[in-house]
Parts: C-alpha cells; structure tokens; sequence
C-alpha cells in the first residue's frame, strides 16, 4: 500500500460495479502479479545493494511487516526481506544473519518488544542475555507485536518473546562454575524464605515469585505469564485505549544482588509490608512504569535507608 501505481489492463470491462471489480478473478491475478513483482524486486535490491536496502527499510519496514500479519502467500518471500537492531552488535541484521549467530545448544529465537529503543537497551531483561552473548532481536515497531504470533517461528526456531514466561540459559552457550556453592544451601533457604514472605504480601498484585535466571546486575524484574500478554502488547493496548483483562505478573527476584541477599538475611528487621511494596515498586521502575504512589515509595525508601 506504500506503493502508488496504474494498472492497464484490456481483460477487464469498464461496466462493471465496484463490488464484481472487488471478486473478479483477475483482479486477483493482477494482485497477485504486482505483488510478487514487487517482492522480488525488493529482494534483488536487499541482496545486491544493502545500504540502499537499509534506507529503504527505515521508511517502509513497518509497512512491510504488516504482509505478516495478514494470511496470504508470501510470508516466506517477507520474513527474508525482515532487518532488526540486535542486543550483539550496531549492525541491522536478518533472519538469516541471526541464526548465523546463535550459539551453541540454542534452540529459539530471542526477541524483545518494546517501541522505546533506549528502554530495551537498558533494560534488565537483557542481562544474562548480554554476559552469555545470546543474542536477542529488537522489536521496535508497534506492529511487531502482532505479527510475531501469527508466524511462530523461522526455519523451524520458534520466536521467543524475553519478556514473557520462563527463560532459561543454563544449558546454553559455555557454562560457568559456580564459585558460591558452599553457601548455597544456606542461601537457598533464607532465599526461600523472602520468596515466600513476597508471594504472601504481594499475593494482590503479583501471579508468582521466582528466583531470576536472566539477572545478573539488576536486583528484580516483572515478566508476563507464559499464556499471558506480552508486556509490550498490554502496554500498546492501554496506549490505545483498548480494554485489556487485568493480568498479574511474575516477580523474579535474583538471589545474587547485594540488596536481596540483605535484605533475606534480615527479615525480621524490616517492615514486611513495606519492604515488598518496595521490592515491587522497584521492578516497576525498571520495567518503565509510573508508580502510582511515587511518595509512598520515597517515603518507604528513606524509612529502609535511617534504619
């Protein structure tokens, strides 16, 4: 549709209502003609000419994507004509160059929805990702996020969204020793006593508390249930007003950070109700949301701090 142009054609009768022109055969033809040309065309260009092709994609990719979204036959011809930004490197890569650079025993395709391009460079979602050197797709369009769904995977690797469900890393890439193994039982139980207090006082706002596996600098994070909207999505549909089902998140806290670890060594120090409003206000900052009540936080911050 960003590509204005006259058909000639002598098959077609001039008498004719615009509602026999909408199902007439070679319409279809026609359609299926120019588009194919099209395509191909872009293609040629993609593969001869990748500058001019980059130049091209920043004004019409969004566009382009939009032939996912809907069911016809040319999803193979578009997923190849596909170029995004990636958590590795400054270069704007395809499909193909991607999968030339997963590494060894990944079995899926990462990606991160977000318009705000900043936001997902810095978020904390990244972490595990960027240590391991997984990498990770940018989704910065807003049509992204309804695509993804209808096309499922490429060459037989699913897409998987980093922001939504369970990711785990451990049996991807090199792995590394474990250094705290000697306390990690202790750990574990006063861990699991912090998860269990979370689950109780949050229990109204949250779906689950987890022990985090993508953390490593942050000390939490909120993710979307697996069956659950992705957070972009959700965060579209209020943008446009759309009603959306109250979903609850996962809080994933990560055992390592120096705050979590003090504060599950000194839970009976704090405030139980006040310390997991916090934790929680803290996930929703980093995830980028308005708290509600930034006074209370300030507030609760600064009690924790005197203390």
């Amino acid at each position: 549709r960003f590509i204005p142009g006259v058909v000639d054609s002598q098959d077609i009768s001039l008498n004719i209502s615009r509602e026999m022109l909408q199902n007439n055969p070679v319409i279809e033809k026609i359609k299926k003609g120019i588009t194919n040309k099209i395509l191909n065309e872009i293609s040629l260009i993609s593969k001869k000419e990748n500058l001019k092709y980059l130049d091209f994609w920043k004004n019409f990719g969004a566009v382009i994507k939009e032939g996912l979204y809907e069911f016809n036959d040319h999803h193979e011809k578009i997923l190849n004509l596909l170029r995004f930004e990636n958590s590795n490197n400054n270069e704007i890569i395809s499909l193909d160059n991607y999968v030339n650079q997963m590494i060894k025993d990944q079995k899926e395709i990462y990606y991160f929805a977000n318009t705000d391009k900043e936001h997902i460079k810095n978020s904390p979602q990244l972490e595990a990702f960027l240590e391991k050197k997984i990498p990770v797709l940018f989704m910065i369009d807003a049509v992204d996020e309804f695509w993804l769904p209808n096309i499922g995977k490429y060459k037989n690797f699913e897409f998987k969204s980093i922001t939504k469900g369970k990711v785990d890393l451990s049996n991807i890439g090199e792995k590394k020793e474990n250094k705290k193994d000697k306390n990690k039982t202790k750990l574990n139980s006063k861990i699991n006593d912090l998860t269990a207090l979370l689950k109780n006082e949050l229990k109204d706002n949250i779906s689950d508390v987890i022990v985090s596996e993508r953390l490593t600098k942050s000390p939490v994070l909120l993710v979307a249930e697996e069956s659950g909207m992705d957070i972009n999505m959700e965060k579209l549909m209020k943008m446009h007003n759309q009603k959306t089902p109250e979903s609850k998140k996962i809080l994933e806290i990560n055992a390592n950070h120096p705050m979590i670890l003090k504060i599950s060594e000194n839970l009976s120090n704090f405030d139980h109700k006040k310390i997991s409003k916090v934790i929680l206000d803290q996930a929703n900052i980093l995830d980028g949301n308005v708290l509600s009540n930034p006074t209370e936080y300030m507030e609760s911050l600064t009690d924790l701090f005197i203390k």
